[in-house]
């Protein structure tokens, strides 16, 4: 141990125990160097789920919603059926959405759903809206149907234009 309290007083490590410390991660370099990593992937995901959480359960103009398509609309096509949603109004009873015409056979991050600024193409989305409930929106997030959700700041996504400055 690096540290020592005793009768409620804390004893800072001696040198000696700090060379020690620094030796054996130094030999084992691999070992702390995955655990680092895998700790930060970890801590990565929990706050990509907490924002995710965050914007479903409380939608605001110009969210972004990655979902599984083929769960709101069985119609739809089942081999590419994961696409993004842009909220375009929050009504009291409702949520409006402007709905991504570009589907992907995989979940894909937010982050290569707008890669190379997609979302400024022309025909990112559809012509017609889709207006869903918000108790319709929390079912579709309890099962996993919407698998991501981003609240750009600016015009943003993790550097991918989504929107024009004036649609702010």
């Amino acid at each position: 141990m690096l540290a020592n309290i005793q009768g409620g007083y804390l004893t800072p490590p001696s040198f000696s125990q700090i060379k020690r410390f620094v030796e054996w991660n130094g030999e084992n370099f691999e070992w702390v160097l995955v655990v680092v990593l895998c700790a930060g992937l970890m801590l990565s995901s929990w706050h990509n789920d907490r924002v995710t959480k965050m914007v479903v359960e409380q939608p605001q103009r110009n969210d972004f919603f990655f979902v599984d398509y083929f769960a709101i609309d069985d119609d739809s096509d089942a081999k590419y059926r994961y696409v993004p949603m842009r909220v375009l109004e929050v009504k009291d009873g409702s949520i409006v959405f402007k709905v991504g015409n570009v589907g992907q056979r995989t979940k894909l991050s937010p982050t290569k759903h707008v890669k190379a600024d997609r979302a400024m193409h022309k025909n990112f989305y559809r012509t017609g809206t889709l207006e869903l409930s918000p108790t319709r929106i929390t079912e579709l997030f309890e099962s996993d149907a919407i698998y991501a959700a981003v609240r750009p700041r600016n015009i943003f996504i993790n550097g991918w234009v989504v929107m024009k400055l004036s649609e702010l």
